[in-house]
């Protein structure tokens, strides 16, 4: 037992002085000097040996992750004849990744060992982001113009070699093997890792918290997590409702894509939806109404409100022929939907009168 605790405490003390070592690069954000609390888990990987073999995770008071970590000590080209890469990468509390952070004594080297300018750690930060990437699909040796004098790709060093004239835009020049094996590294084990242990963790308390954070990432991580766990469904149907309306247009897509086939079909979630249409915006009203159509139609109730919002302008005018599309013959047996057909087929605007003349007619 006590040899246990000794171990432990070498570890962390290991890790919190790797901690203080490190320090930012001029144009990076300081991510090892933000406050919170730091957990420590062990993470054997065995396609990377030489970096730490753990991840470490901030949180805050409350316990919730502001970002996962690990210091990664790497070659960075086929041959081994590169110089070895030194830096932290880190991961938001959702998994995407964050940012990097580099030794001020270390600085990241090109393929003539020139060091980064600070151009260049910003056009990595860019590359890194992008997680469709041309480098995802791209093995070492597709990377670079082999000179016929080299039989084998695995004698190439750092600049015997030159890009690839296609990824001339896409990658910092002259290291273009550093931004392929940072690339691969970002979305590789270790984000998996960190993936898996944000699932551990997913029950209803925990993604209560991650909706309620205010942050995009982690709200987007909670809702795509509830649609893996059908017996969260109800208790959130609500509240992610209320993102479809978020200025985030990825987060407010995310949330309405949630409403498919299978939980569109239940009349209370549409009624649910439809009574917060007036604050969605016009693409976001379209999508919907046409998953409605795609539904086969909706109650009387629904195609009423809808009309009604028409009327008041608190939908577009032109979705008015959407509208129509979920129009039913019978509907015009109640009185009230009766009386906006009629009040359309009387209003001042044409193509109002016209739709709506054609509609009665043709059904």
């Amino acid at each position: 037992m006590i040899k246990r605790l000794w171990f432990l405490v070498v570890i962390v003390s290991a890790g919190l002085i790797c901690l203080s070592y490190f320090e930012v690069e001029s144009t990076q954000e300081n991510f090892l000097g933000w406050k919170g609390e730091r957990v420590f888990h062990s993470f054997n990987d065995t396609t990377d040996a030489s970096s730490d073999q753990q991840i470490v995770e901030l949180q805050d008071d409350n316990g919730m992750p502001l970002w996962f970590g690990r210091h990664f000590f790497k070659d960075v080209c086929i041959s081994g004849k590169c110089k070895m890469i030194r830096l932290w990468l880190f991961w938001d509390g959702a998994g995407n990744y964050l940012g990097f952070q580099v030794p001020e004594n270390e600085p990241l080297t090109k393929s003539d060992h020139t060091i980064f300018e600070p151009q260049d750690y910003t056009k990595l930060d860019e590359i890194l982001k992008d997680r469709s990437s041309i480098l995802k699909d791209l093995k070492q040796e597709e990377l670079v113009i082999i000179p016929d004098s080299i039989k084998n790709p695995y004698e190439l060093d750092g600049y015997t070699a030159a890009t690839q004239p296609a990824l001339a835009e896409v990658v910092v020049k002259d290291a273009v093997y550093s931004c392929h094996t940072l690339w691969h590294t970002v979305y590789g084990p270790t984000q998996q890792e960190i993936f898996r242990l944000l699932d551990e963790r997913a029950d209803a308390g925990f993604l209560m918290k991650m909706l309620g954070s205010r942050k995009p990432e982690k709200i987007i991580w909670a809702i795509e997590t509830i649609e893996k766990h059908r017996e969260y469904h109800e208790a959130f149907y609500s509240g992610i409702i209320t993102f479809i309306k978020s200025d985030d247009e990825l987060l407010a897509k995310k949330a309405l894509d949630f409403f498919q086939k299978d939980v569109l079909k239940d009349k209370l979630i549409q009624k649910q939806l439809v009574d917060e249409m007036p604050f969605f915006s016009a693409r976001t009203n379209v999508e919907l109404i046409w998953r409605l159509i795609e539904m086969g139609g909706v109650s009387e109730e629904i195609f009423q409100q809808l009309l009604q919002f028409v009327k008041e302008e608190k939908l577009q005018v032109t979705t008015l022929n959407l509208v129509f599309q979920l129009y039913q013959p019978n509907f015009r047996e109640n009185k009230e939907i009766d009386a906006l057909l009629n009040d359309f087929l009387n209003a001042d605007d044409a193509y109002v009168r016209t739709l709506t003349q054609k509609v009665l007619e043709t059904k």
